[in-house]
């Protein structure tokens, strides 16, 4: 009898260590829904691209893990070194803002794990680079649109694309952008390395670079996501985007137009 109890208690343990892919799943509500990431998923099942079909059967990450906030820790930093986003660390915490507190404790998402040392201890954090002051202009118009709804050629504030994402952002900081992807990529000049606020883009199709984001530091960027169909911050150092990144370009406000000459009498 405790045989027979132990087994299916086993079986059901496995069973809750798997889910079978519905009509209508994506990779990135599966990720919501159970705490985790995108990346996350696509490694733990071995999986190239986005694409699911119904009746397939995904491994979930098990395992649930705390973080104590330490000085100089911010949601960007623990999101990198954890492997996960800033989204998923403020819903599964119910935070409403970016800001935490020194000793306050975060719940990480399924299957997150710090780096380790090649001895298997934990390793310490890295130094960070760069990040935008939480209070800064741009990551407040960011934070607004977090969560909006993704639609290809869209631009509005109930829906848009990854342009229009970008080109409202800016606009709110009173600077006006191209429309389109294309046309971003080609405006402003590019840069070897990355800082907050630049543009990031990407090539999904192949040569020609067809989306963007917005780089918040410490190596995540925010962008309507069409496979997540909608506005998130994700970590630019997924093996998935660092495979079809193409660059990073400095925005920079338009100059006043020179003075009309005066008519000569």
């Amino acid at each position: 009898m405790r045989r027979a109890f132990l087994l299916a208690f086993l079986g059901l343990a496995l069973a809750q260590a798997t889910y079978t892919v519905a009509p209508g799943d994506t990779l990135y509500s599966i990720a919501r829904r159970y705490g985790t990431t995108v990346e996350e998923l696509m490694r733990l099942n071995g999986l190239e691209s986005f694409l699911l079909q119904p009746g397939q059967v995904l491994k979930l990450p098990s395992g649930e893990r705390t973080h104590v906030v330490a000085p100089g820790d911010t949601l960007f930093s623990l999101a990198r070194r954890y492997g996960t986003t800033v989204e998923a660390l403020m819903r599964l915490n119910g935070l409403s803002s970016p800001e935490i507190k020194v000793g306050q404790v975060l719940r990480l998402p399924e299957g997150s794990e710090a780096p380790k040392d090649p001895e298997g201890k934990e390793a310490p954090p890295a130094p960070e680079p760069e990040a935008l002051d939480p209070e800064s202009p741009l990551l407040r118009a960011v934070l607004r649109y977090l969560g909006v709804p993704y639609k290809y050629g869209a631009n509005s504030p109930l829906a848009l694309d990854c342009s229009a994402f970008v080109a409202q952002v800016y606009a709110e900081l009173g600077v006006a952008l191209p429309r389109t992807t294309k046309e971003q990529y080609q405006a402003f000049p590019p840069v070897e390395a990355p800082r907050p606020g630049d543009l990031v883009f990407f090539s999904f199709g192949g040569k020609e670079v067809d989306h963007v984001g917005i780089y918040l530091g410490r190596g995540v960027f925010a962008h309507a996501s069409s496979y997540g169909s909608r506005v998130v911050i994700e970590s630019l150092e997924a093996p998935f985007y660092r495979k079809v990144y193409r660059g990073a370009r400095r925005v920079m406000a338009s100059p006043e137009p020179p003075p009309a000459p005066s008519a000569t009498p």
